[in-house]
């Protein structure tokens, strides 16, 4: 599994999550990629990015499994992650 965080310069929420995120993929020991989407606009346009900000969760063979966008929080993360950890 891996994670992209998408953010924006100007998104106060998007810095005030941040750190939660980096804890969160601490914890469960998922590799992330930290994507400031003015700058990464192909990555943003790929992975269909509309709004920050965006947590998209990949499994091995690059499949989207689930993203949270705008309003969430990380315990709708560690939800998804612990079920997700439990069957596999």
């Amino acid at each position: 599994m891996k994670a992209f965080y998408f953010k924006s310069k100007d998104c106060s929420v998007c810095k005030a999550f941040l750190p939660r995120f980096l804890e969160i993929c601490e914890e469960y020991n998922i590799p992330y990629e930290i994507v400031e989407i003015t700058e990464n606009q192909e990555k943003t346009a790929q992975l269909l990015v509309f709004t920050v900000p965006t947590i998209i969760f990949l499994n091995e063979e690059n499949y989207e499994l689930i993203r949270f966008s705008g309003y969430f929080g990380s315990y709708e993360i560690k939800n998804f992650l612990d079920r997700y950890y439990s069957t596999y």
